[in-house]
């Protein structure tokens, strides 16, 4: 390899992997001569999305600080550490021309080695309001990538650029699709709580099938459940006898959007981008225990633009009559389709990946 080197930080959910993927994907077209290399903290999903697509990478010790007692953050902050120490070696062992971290406890130690190492420093924050590792990484920065508008806020404005959250092409590809209900056609209604499933949201979805089942309604519900729930939702709506599929999770999430009439989902930075660029209405229901209520911003962003409405998950029980009200009003539907695609840019991975490639040149 004789091209620039990228290291990217990046562990743990899909939230934090697809948008830094498609970065890299992005790099690589623009670059091909270019390496990346990742750096996370051997989640299971790392494993699973970037060993599944060859893409280079290393596991350092980490651990999240957010929640727990006092003893689970000393432990966080022994493994942190460790980490350090790890990306220190990683990083003058691989000298990167520039480190580029998209949040995450795997993020934050890395950046700071890559900093001490006298490396350029860029990260991108997906979310309205940022987390702990992009606060502190922020300082050492050479430049801020953010996904939503209310994230100029959060970073010194003069190095701050919106850029938007990055996309795979195959979600790219449904910004233009025509959304397209009619009364008397079988409702598609697409439930999903993250990559990892979501106990509540998959709870409050079993009860809402069932009460649309008991009201003759006509529809077809797609869940993603999370490993935990997949089965109690598959005997669920065999029991029930509707139309279903209910998995774990979904690795072509575009066909889901597409043939989605509702979605009913958390309020991840990737899902909501994702839900604007698919033009899908919206029931979004924000993880109360989010970081900073940080999905609370992510779904107001797309909620003020008419895209969806926002549901608190305390008042999650009203689900049915919130589902049962949009389903009756196909032109408030199809009103809220699209609305949200001022949130997405078509291009923010490219954006991304040109800015890197400039550092990495300097």
């Amino acid at each position: 390899m004789s091209g620039p080197r990228v290291l990217v930080g990046a562990g743990g959910t899909g939230g934090h992997l697809f948008p830094a993927m498609a970065v890299a994907r992005a790099v690589l077209e623009l670059c091909p001569k270019a390496g990346v290399l990742f750096a996370g903290a051997g989640r299971p999903q790392e494993a699973a999305l970037l060993d599944g697509e060859g893409w280079q990478r290393v596991v350092l010790a980490g651990r999240g600080f957010k929640g727990g007692d006092l003893k689970g953050k000393l432990g966080a902050a022994l493994a942190a550490s460790r980490g350090l120490r790890q990306a220190y070696r990683l990083v003058g062992g691989y000298r990167p021309d520039v480190f580029f971290g998209v949040g995450g406890y795997a993020s934050g130690p890395v950046g700071l080695a890559a900093w001490l190492r006298r490396r350029p420093v860029v990260i991108h924050e997906q979310n309205s309001r940022p987390g702990l590792a992009n606060r502190a990484l922020a300082h050492l920065a050479s430049e801020v990538f953010v996904g939503f508008p209310a994230g100029l806020k959060s970073f010194p404005r003069a190095k701050t650029l919106l850029t938007g959250n990055p996309l795979r092409p195959e979600i790219v590809a449904l910004v233009d699709r025509k959304y397209s209900y009619e009364k008397g056609e079988r409702f598609v209604i697409l439930v999903m709580g993250g990559s990892q499933g979501a106990r509540r949201l998959n709870l409050a979805a079993l009860d809402l099938a069932t009460k649309l089942a008991e009201a003759g309604r006509d529809f077809e519900i797609v869940h993603q459940t999370g490993a935990a729930d997949e089965s109690l939702a598959l005997r669920h709506y065999e029991g029930l006898g509707v139309p279903h599929e209910a998995k774990a999770f979904f690795a072509d999430p575009a066909r889901l959007y597409a043939k989605a009439h509702l979605a009913i989902t958390r309020a991840g930075a990737l899902t909501v981008t994702e839900l604007a660029a698919a033009g899908a209405p919206a029931l979004l229901v924000p993880l109360p225990t989010a970081a900073d209520d940080h999905q609370t911003l992510n779904a107001l962003a797309l909620a003020e633009l008419g895209g969806a409405e926002v549901v608190p998950e305390a008042e999650i029980g009203g689900l049915f009559q919130r589902a049962q009200s949009l389903m009756s009003q196909p032109e408030k539907l199809k009103a809220m389709a699209g609305r949200g695609r001022g949130l997405v840019n078509e291009r923010a991975a490219y954006v991304m990946a040109e800015r890197l490639l400039a550092r990495a040149k300097a």
